[in-house]
């Protein structure tokens, strides 16, 4: 019988266990998912000389890592021996996931042409032409390019698809994910096709919400804040603060990186990333720094973070001003899914906060879940619950409806609600 007054001593299950049972849950009803990605497929489109719209070639770049996550291959290892043993595999793959049919239904006929794995800086990479030519009897002047290559089984990925204008020049013509299979690619002259605004809008916003190192990290970073001894609208403003910092630097990395001014090697940049989600956790467990260095360490996390932003940017084939728009509608894009994601992440962040232990708990899983990355992406090793994490916190909504279980459950617990200083 307990006294008046006393503590409760109800036990409450520890947040490793709580994390295991949710994401049994979620992992039930899970979609396939990717981990942040070192790059994307490219896909340059041009027409053969002399042969006007009765044919087109096709010269396709795929990240060997995406395609050994997608296939459960091991290519990226030895990647010229590798798809040399298993080319005819490759080919009739190939085949199956890639076909271009004209307006009136007529599929074209598409035969592939070299096919080869490349040792090439950031990643390795396959390497494969395809031409195609229309039917006698079919309309030549549009065709739809159907593409499901590695998007079959990770939603995630995107197929980058420019056009070189009679011009010369590379433009981009459109994305090609799972949700969107199928791009018409319109007739290649000196009027280049452009991407819409919108288009790059979407495709920053998914890039985001599909980088779970990125929600992690803000997560660590919303925490830490609502950690602080202060005023709810104190603590809210300085998570502001901080998420305009975070902005500012990734924004003026990728436009770096975009732009080919800066270019670092992707792997370590990955890596880069992984490890600021563990300095980030380490700040949250003791925060020791003060407020003006807090905030020149989050600008300059916002810089490592912009780096890999920009790897889905760098195949676009887009120089000078036919950068600007796409770099533009990215960026923004990016900023929404990030004020959003937020938004949807602030009940449960402070409910969680609310205990020190489950806070602990629950930054110190994330730093465990960054420090696998780590190895994954420094070592090449592999990583065995990294499928499991990216399943599981596949969007902003799986990693908030954890969070808001487990910070309800330990609302069990009595005790004064403790913040840091």
């Amino acid at each position: 019988m307990s006294l008046p007054g006393a503590a409760s001593s109800r036990r409450v299950l520890p947040v490793p266990a709580l994390v295991l049972l949710v994401a049994g849950l979620l992992w039930s009803v899970a979609t396939p998912a990717s981990a942040h990605y070192v790059g994307v497929t490219s896909i340059a489109v041009s027409i053969p000389a002399g042969t006007g719209r009765t044919a087109l070639d096709l010269d396709v770049q795929v990240p060997l890592q995406n395609f050994d996550f997608a296939y459960r291959t091991h290519l990226d290892a030895d990647p010229v021996a590798a798809v040399d043993r298993r080319s005819n595999w490759l080919r009739a793959l190939v085949a199956h996931r890639v076909a271009l049919v004209g307006a009136d239904g007529t599929p074209w006929t598409v035969t592939i042409g070299s096919l080869a794995g490349a040792v090439a800086s950031p990643e390795n990479v396959l390497r494969f032409q395809l031409h195609a030519e229309a039917p006698a009897a079919a309309p030549a002047d549009q065709v739809d390019l159907r593409w499901s290559l590695v998007t079959d089984i990770v939603y995630s990925d995107k197929a980058f698809v420019s056009g070189t204008s009679s011009a010369g020049s590379a433009d981009l013509i459109g994305v090609l994910t799972h949700q969107q299979p199928t791009l018409r690619l319109p007739a290649l002259t000196a009027e280049a096709a452009r991407v819409p605004f919108g288009a790059m809008l979407l495709t920053g916003a998914h890039h985001f919400r599909e980088g779970v190192d990125h929600q992690l990290f803000l997560c660590v970073l919303a925490i830490g804040a609502a950690r602080r001894r202060a005023p709810l609208l104190i603590r809210a403003r300085r998570l502001a603060v901080l998420t305009l910092c975070f902005t500012v630097g990734h924004s003026v990395s990728l436009a770096l990186a975009s732009l080919g001014v800066v270019t670092l090697p992707t792997r370590w940049v990955e890596t880069c990333i992984a490890a600021t989600i563990i300095a980030a956790a380490a700040h949250t467990l003791r925060p020791r720094l003060p407020q003006r260095a807090e905030l020149i360490l989050t600008l300059a996390f916002g810089l490592v973070h912009g780096f890999g932003f920009a790897g889905t940017l760098k195949d676009m084939s887009l120089r000078g001003a036919d950068l600007a728009q796409p770099l533009l509608g990215f960026n923004l894009g990016l900023e929404l899914a990030q004020l959003v994601a937020l938004a949807v992440l602030a009940v449960p962040i402070w409910l969680v906060s609310r205990s020190r232990p489950t806070t602990h708990a629950v930054t110190a899983t994330i730093a465990v879940i960054a420090a696998g990355w780590i190895v994954q992406r420094a070592f090449g090793v592999a990583n065995p619950v990294d499928r499991l994490v990216n399943a599981v916190l596949a969007s902003p909504e799986r990693l908030a409806l954890i969070l808001l279980v487990v910070g309800l459950l330990h609302l069990r617990q009595r005790g004064p609600t403790v913040v840091e200083s």
